[in-house]
């Protein structure tokens, strides 16, 4: 913990119930005159975003020893038009923080769609300098923006929202935001904003500014979706405000101390996938025809890589059809050798201490298979008119209508649907009667966990609970191993990783970018194994990437051109560098496979160095990269540590 978890934040509401007053004693956190501190979206099927702002409504409060609930029988939109809508706002005061919850009674014709709750509207926060302001939000493992008054103005749509009245920036949870925190670290204190809903229902953290030219304002705010038709009656998940000194550790506390009790108990992972050190990412036929590899070449793929310390392959595109082809149907394809020679080769595999993982996908059917013709169309996901969400891919070889006009088009299952569960268990069984080392599910980690309004799906009218039901696939999913059978999925998502062995990672921190922070993630949950992602050859930041994934504990995702044509002896100085990584992971076996991964020690360093840190019992390893091709010599306590260009070091920490 970074402190006593004190909580500086107060409000304060005003006679008619309609807004709130945040304030910290001796801070400078102030909020503008007529701020909202919630909103809700109706919708008539007609009008499709009729904003009803808390700033008009008249409320009555009832106080209670620890906060206060606030009450509006009916609620009013801009235009003056009443709708019969009863909302119940609960505010509770808690020592360290203020939880907030609501309860919509819907009992007019109009739909209520959207609840943004809390609203955060302010001018100023914990520091009167705002360009000293940081915002830290979980896209993908985190984000870090600095000065996020100004550095918001990108999001602006120029024409596609209402950027007149804010500047947005939605980040959808379940992924792209990977947990359900940010907050904004100001003035030596960390303004925590985090939804804590053990129903694990879909929701959009929103960070936003001021329009262009006016008075500066920052605006955070947690967006619900009830959908509560006319005679519902829907309670919104729990919301948690707290102000502290500190930085985003306390962030990070919060909510990592919530999610171990309530619901974050990783399952026991075999000791091989502890100890993994990457694989290569082998497509055998690709999307558009080619076959690169058949199931006999495997073993020499994997002695390959071996060479250089990677001790597992990740196999696409083995099945009768090829890659990103006839979704949900797999079996094994004759052209590729048959079903015998998958069987061998994966043995032959495991014979030389390898691993092998088969995938399928998770999410997509293809549109042109049989299954989605007969089922599929049914138990797809449906948008707010009632069409399908489509994923469209364009992979191509070396012609333009493959590239410039599509080629698959997918529609996405619904997870709350029966056939879907009975068909990604099916598929799993398929996999392990071939024995691979692992079963893998592409996309279900973290793939698009939107609002469906199918409501003949048994979600029924409640349409974000795809994420709910998308766990209890993972953990039927995971009734199929057996022994040391391992279960792995694309991308990494708090609630989705206890039942996962590992991630083959794809998001924001899984590779190097000058925004990205995944030390949210790692310090919040650093049992979590995942992969580095994006470097498919010797582009000019091939080092600095690949030393990024080393100093993050990130396993090692090779796959040249995207696993095509060529494995990794065919691309000497990266597979140099992979194994001078690999063997230097392994002289430190113990805190990079059997340690944990810690923010305890910051130290000031030279802004092209980037340091990470790992505990192993009572010893700590201090690891850093040099950002910058060329050398450095800097100081921390104790020693003078000389990089050089691209290059890595560890130290372990003087006590």
């Amino acid at each position: 913990m970074q402190n006593n978890r004190c909580n500086k934040l107060n409000f304060k509401l005003n006679s008619q119930a309609n807004r709130i007053f945040w304030f910290a004693d001796g801070l400078p956190l102030s909020n503008p005159e007529k701020a909202d501190f919630w909103r809700i979206h109706m919708d008539d099927d007609y009008y499709r975003e009729i904003m009803i702002p808390s700033s008009i409504q008249t409320g009555r409060v009832t106080d209670l020893a620890d906060g206060s609930d606030i009450t509006y029988d009916s609620l009013v939109d801009e235009t003056g038009r009443k709708y019969e809508v009863k909302l119940t706002i609960h505010i509770r005061q808690r020592s360290s923080e203020i939880e907030m919850w609501a309860e919509v009674e819907n009992q007019d014709e109009a739909r209520v769609n959207e609840l943004q709750l809390p609203f955060l509207d302010l001018s100023s926060v914990c520091d009167e300098k705002r360009e000293n302001d940081v915002l830290y939000r979980s896209r993908g493992l985190g984000e870090r923006l600095e000065n996020p008054w100004v550095k918001l103005e990108k999001y602006h749509t120029e024409y596609m929202a209402a950027d007149y009245h804010e500047i947005w920036s939605p980040l959808v949870y379940p992924r792209p935001s990977n947990m359900a925190w940010f907050g904004v670290e100001s003035g030596g204190h960390f303004l925590y904003v985090g939804r804590h809903d053990l129903e694990m229902r879909t929701c959009v953290f929103n960070a936003g500014i001021s329009p262009r030219n006016t008075d500066p304002r920052l605006l955070l705010t947690i967006c619900h979706y009830p959908l509560a038709l006319q005679g519902e009656k829907i309670s919104c998940a729990h919301n948690i405000i707290s102000l502290q000194e500190g930085d985003w550790r306390n962030g990070s506390d919060i909510y990592g101390s919530w999610a171990r009790k309530h619901w974050f108990v990783p399952a026991e992972k075999p000791q091989w996938v502890k100890n993994f050190t990457g694989w290569q990412r082998i497509i055998l036929r690709h999307q558009y025809g080619e076959v690169f590899w058949k199931y006999k070449d495997l073993p020499q793929l994997y002695k390959d890589g071996k060479k250089y310390g990677l001790d597992m392959l990740m196999v696409f595109g083995w099945w009768k059809g090829r890659f990103d082809n006839g979704y949900p149907l797999y079996e094994p394809d004759p052209l590729l050798g048959g079903e015998d020679e998958l069987k061998k080769a994966i043995r032959e595999i495991q014979d030389m201490g390898g691993h092998v993982a088969l995938y399928t996908n998770g999410v997509l059917m293809d549109v042109k298979s049989e299954f989605y013709k007969e089922t599929g169309h049914r138990i797809s996901r449906k948008d707010i008119d009632g069409n399908e969400y489509l994923d469209h891919y364009q992979f191509a070889n070396r012609g333009t209508i493959l590239r410039t006009f599509g080629y698959k088009t997918f529609a996405e299952a619904c997870q709350a649907t029966d056939e879907w569960r009975d068909k990604l268990l099916e598929n799993g069984k398929i996999k392990l009667s071939f024995d691979p080392d692992s079963i893998f599910y592409d996309q279900i980690g973290g793939h698009h966990c939107w609002l469906c309004f199918d409501k003949t799906h048994k979600h029924g009218n409640r349409g974000d609970l795809d994420p709910k039901y998308r766990a209890g696939n993972f953990k039927a999913m995971r009734g199929l191993l057996t022994g040391e059978k391992a279960l792995g999925s694309e991308t990494t998502v708090d609630i989705f990783a206890p039942y996962l062995d590992y991630h083959h990672g794809c998001d924001l921190g899984n590779w190097y970018a000058e925004n990205g922070f995944p030390q949210m993630y790692l310090r919040t949950f650093p049992e979590t194994i995942m992969t580095n992602r994006f470097i498919h050859d010797e582009r000019a930041d091939y080092k600095l990437q690949l030393n990024y994934a080393f100093i993050m504990g990130y396993r090692f995702d090779v796959s040249i051109y995207r696993g095509r044509v060529i494995g990794i002896d065919g691309m000497s100085c990266y597979a140099a560098h992979i194994k001078k990584l690999i063997d230097l992971k392994d002289k430190y076996h113990r805190f990079f496979y059997e340690g944990k991964f810690v923010v305890n020690t910051i130290y000031p360093l030279p802004k092209n160095v980037i340091m990470t840190e790992y505990e192993y019992e009572d010893e700590t390893l201090l690891v850093f990269m040099n950002k910058s091709h060329t050398s450095c010599t800097f100081e921390v306590p104790g020693r003078i540590i000389s990089l050089e260009g691209d290059g890595v070091y560890c130290m372990l920490k003087l006590r």
